[in-house]
């Protein structure tokens, strides 16, 4: 009984960093002005979500552009090798 209860415990604590990760990595301001950089269409499905993310979860702090921005950042981040090697494989280096 006391394995489980520890390992719930644990459990518990390793979702609460994630969200605080999640909180850091993607809920930030990044200066970014929206008129500065380009326009781009989305569905509105996803518009609607990124919008209540954005307005309930970033207690208006950031911006759709804010969002955008880290979670497009963090994908660059996490797969810049897969994008190397697919690139390579074009014959058109991007990153």
């Amino acid at each position: 009984m006391i394995n489980r209860m520890k390992i719930k415990i644990r459990l518990q604590r390793e979702q609460v960093l994630q969200v605080e990760q999640y909180k850091s990595t993607f809920l930030k301001p990044t200066g970014l002005v929206a008129r500065q950089g380009k326009s781009i269409y989305i569905s509105p499905d996803f518009h609607k979500r990124i919008s209540r993310i954005v307005f309930i979860l970033g207690d208006g702090k950031i911006t759709l552009s804010d969002y955008l921005h880290n979670v497009l950042k963090h994908h660059f981040e996490n797969f810049s090798d897969e994008i190397k090697i697919i690139s390579v494989d074009k014959q058109e280096p991007i990153i």
